[in-house]
């Protein structure tokens, strides 16, 4: 069973610790990187044409394979020989989890579009994070796939942007995750500012993503937990973690 963590004892790496083509996002190489440094880590799973969840962010394989594919259309045996950055191979989930170090925290996102079921996709990745020992919490934007993870896993709800959806879409959101008994919630560091004075004293947040010292700062002095990138892994340590 995937334990629980407390968020605020992490300081979390953006689709692992990625720099240019040796540790593209996302890859086995950024996780690797990540954990080298001591860093819980955000990362996204989304299925293929089998059902079989996969670390990719896209939906397409354009952006970082140069192929036009949809991920969802493609078979577990043929994204095995997709390259990244033409080196690295497209990791399924269960390598990473096999992989990772149980004492680091992963913060697992569930990507929806096209024909994936929120409600299937957030049973999936439930039944996998039943069966790991290590820290490991699952979140998405669907409400429904959050939902459908079951009670004895971290449970994170993504609210978008209040900037993007508005200010009483996110107050509306984030009351239903809240009457949902939701573990934490995850919100942009633009929501950051002030997030304590509306939201319940002892509600977990963690915020993506940071990318620059005073937006640690900010964090911080929120009491929100963080997710980074392209920011020097020890100076964000120094400032965030306890």
């Amino acid at each position: 069973m995937a334990q629980a963590f407390t968020l605020t004892d992490f300081a979390y790496a953006h689709r692992g610790l990625w720099s240019g083509r040796k540790t593209p996002e996302n890859t086995m190489a950024a996780f690797d990187a990540a954990a080298q440094y001591g860093l819980g880590m955000e990362f996204d799973i989304r299925p293929d044409l089998d059902g079989n969840l996969v670390v990719f962010h896209d939906d397409t394989l354009d952006r970082l394979a140069g192929r036009p594919d949809r991920v969802e259309d493609l078979a577990s045996d043929d994204l095995q020989d997709i390259m990244i950055a033409g080196i690295h191979g497209l990791p399924t989930f269960e390598r990473l989890l096999a992989s990772w170090p149980h004492k680091l925290p992963l913060l697992t996102e569930m990507k929806l579009d096209g024909r994936t079921d929120p409600a299937d996709l957030g049973r999936r990745t439930g039944a996998l994070l039943q069966n790991y020992a290590g820290r490991a919490a699952a979140m998405s934007f669907s409400e429904e796939a959050v939902r459908a993870l079951p009670s004895d896993v971290m449970r994170g709800q993504l609210i978008g942007p209040s900037h993007k959806i508005g200010t009483s879409e996110f107050e509306t959101i984030l009351q239903r995750a809240l009457s949902d008994g939701i573990d934490y919630v995850a919100i942009n560091i633009a929501d950051v500012d002030g997030i304590r004075k509306r939201v319940p004293e002892d509600l977990p947040i963690v915020c993506w993503t940071v990318r620059t010292l005073d937006e640690v700062r900010l964090a911080v002095h929120e009491n929100v937990a963080i997710i980074f990138e392209h920011l020097a892994p020890g100076l964000v340590s120094a400032y965030a973690l306890p």
